[in-house]
């Protein structure tokens, strides 16, 4: 029996079980999981650009000229040829326990080995590289690594919340918690994930879990949002019913957005910087929130507010602590002075002028105010004979100066965790129209988020960071739309999304435009960001098959489109089938204005067999 059960279980196959004797009469089990394998196969030429082996300058001679001569440098890390974005296993398995008419217990382990079918970076591949933190020496998927306690780079994994990881696998328990449930009170309490938005890309009343990117970034099958993204975390979750009108707060453990690593598949930090992330002076805090819904006349309302720790997290630079000469040559007495910049001499760093301005220009960061930033707020820089530039000629000859003394130079930036105070309010509409029309029953929802004293990462990753109120607007309309008697109805959904002072992926507006060529202060940034969503799902009249189409446009030239068909062959059995289509550089502007141009390299078919 004992063997039945574990083989049904590993097939995703439920099993209620009700136990009929003594005090355990009311307790009902229900068991399920699955297993399946996940690949992205890779339909372009095009390789990462933010990682060692897909940089765009690998192989290709570059002029150098600084304060005393011209040379030709060309960075001799050879390119990757990459088959597969994705080749992972993943394994679930859920426990759903009544123990009383009162309470449940729900548990969810989630396990994840990738198979690493990658052309991936060694240390020989850039021969004398001896790059300092262990996430620049080997790539590592899983692994969430922050500095020790005592300031130690990369020295420990994040204490994060019932997981286990390793450098190609994960085990992890998302949800692990008991639901209380009695009269109009809900409770939950344990590790979880809080989902306050239903949306397809955009979060806007979404506020209280950051995301965790380690295993398909943001280009996993669009139908199912944020599900399996949402960081969870240990947490206090109430709701309580006053008539027809729900109150909803939570307090949780702070866990932040998990970036992927470096040198990894759809990592979106250039690896010519070094990540000295601050988690540990934050990761005893907490967040809380409150929500408040239900109907006013026609509409449906709800508000909320929440105290938080922004996930996504800033950066700025940071000393590099490392101890290595700028020139190694034999005297050069230069290391502690080094030490105390935001720059390590390594040959997986930038060496050159125009790899700076380029690589800035795909960071949304300033190359100018960057090279200023790194001089200004750091004496041993100018004890080195850096000194502030004015214009993008003198930051050139700078940049070229010190790199051809280097070889290359790798930058050290920090991430850090900041306050901020989050308030929303959405209102949602339902149309009446003549039946069949395309107006009955149209679900119409406008969303508000207004943050209070966001913090921003600034252009120039200068420690000054930028502090502004920022506002989010989402405006979205869906339905189900009946156009045959043989077909079961249509789903659509049509959203726009308006942002104030950042892009998609929250980083700051001031930064777009730059590319290698100039800096972008020198562009002329847009004044706020907007994104329109369309998708559908049309199932077909026997439920086996499914058709499903996401597409997202920003509005400064970039898309994506995913066309995708599910299969239900079975109860036990489906696949889907997906193609992401990427395109960052639509109409006249510069790519580096637009959100999709960070991940246009990634075209890809998408295959899950579950």
């Amino acid at each position: 029996m004992e063997t039945t059960t574990k083989l049904l279980f590993a097939m995703g196959v439920s099993l209620p079980t009700v136990v009929q004797a003594g005090w355990w009469e009311d307790i009902d089990i229900s068991l399920d999981g699955f297993v399946r394998p996940e690949i992205a196969i890779r339909t372009t030429s095009g390789e990462n650009p933010y990682n060692q082996r897909g940089n765009i300058f690998n192989g290709q001679p570059v002029e150098r000229t600084s304060f005393t001569t011209t040379d030709t440098v060309t960075r001799g890390l050879p390119q990757a040829d990459n088959e597969f974005n994705l080749t992972i296993l993943r394994g679930k398995a859920a426990l759903n326990a009544r123990l009383t008419g009162n309470l449940r217990f729900i548990a969810e382990v989630r396990g994840i080995y990738d198979i690493d079918e990658y052309d991936n970076y060694t240390l020989d591949d850039a021969p004398g590289t001896n790059p300092a933190g262990t996430l620049q020496r080997r790539p590592n998927l899983f692994e969430y690594r922050v500095s020790s306690d005592g300031g130690a780079l990369q020295a420990r994994e994040a204490p994060m919340a019932l997981e286990l990881t390793g450098r190609d696998y994960m085990v992890d328990l998302p949800k692990f918690f008991l639901d209380y449930n009695v009269g109009s009170l809900n409770l939950r309490v344990g590790n979880q994930q809080i989902a306050w938005g239903q949306s397809l890309f955009f979060r806007v009343l979404d506020v209280p879990n950051g995301l965790d990117l380690r295993r398909h970034s943001l280009l996993d099958y669009v139908p199912e949002e944020f599900s399996d993204k949402r960081v969870p975390s240990p947490a206090i979750r109430a709701s309580y019913m006053l008539g027809s009108w729900e109150l909803d707060g939570f307090v949780q453990h702070f866990r932040p957005t998990i970036y992927s690593n470096p040198n990894t598949p759809y990592n979106a930090i250039a690896s010519q910087f070094t990540v000295h992330d601050l988690y540990g002076e934050v990761d005893d805090e907490v967040n809380y929130g409150l929500r408040v819904r239900g109907p006013l006349g026609p509409f449906n309302l709800q508000l909320m507010a929440a105290r938080r720790y922004a996930p996504d997290g800033t950066f700025r630079w940071t000393q590099s602590g490392v101890d290595r000469s700028l020139t190694g040559a034999p005297g050069d007495m230069t290391g502690p002075l080094m030490a105390q910049t935001a720059f390590e001499r390594d040959p997986t760093g930038v060496v050159s002028a125009q790899e700076w301005f380029h690589y800035a220009g795909l960071s949304r960061l300033d190359a100018i105010d960057g090279l200023n930033a790194s001089i200004n707020e750091f004496p041993a820089a100018q004890m080195l004979g850096a000194a502030p530039v004015q214009d993008e000629m003198g930051a050139r000859l700078t940049l070229d100066t010190f790199f051809q003394a280097s070889g290359g130079l790798r930058g050290h930036i920090a991430r850090e965790y900041h306050r901020e105070n989050v308030f929303g309010a959405g209102l949602s509409y339902v149309f009446r129209g003549e039946a069949g029309s395309i107006f009955d029953q149209l679900i119409t929802n406008i969303e508000v988020q207004y943050a209070q004293d966001r913090t921003f990462t600034n252009v120039s990753l200068s420690r000054d960071y930028i502090v502004e109120d920022e506002w989010t607007a989402a405006l979205v309309f869906e339905k189900y739309q009946k156009f045959s008697y043989q077909f079961p109805a249509t789903y659509f959904v049509l959203q726009w999304l308006h942002k104030s002072e950042s892009d998609l992926f929250g980083r700051k507006l001031e930064g777009m435009g730059g590319s290698a060529e100039r800096a972008a202060r020198d562009a002329s940034d847009p004044s706020n960001a907007n994104y329109v969503a369309f998708a559908f799902q049309q199932p077909f009249p026997n439920l086996i098959w499914r058709v499903d189409f996401a597409a997202l446009y920003d509005v400064e030239g970039g898309l994506l489109l995913q066309p995708a068909v599910r299969w239900t062959l079975s109860r036990e059995f489906s696949m889907e089938l997906f193609y992401n289509y990427l395109e960052g550089d639509l109409g006249s502007k510069n790519p580096n204005y637009n959100a999709i141009s960070t991940v246009d390299y990634a075209d890809e078919l998408g295959i899950r067999a579950t």
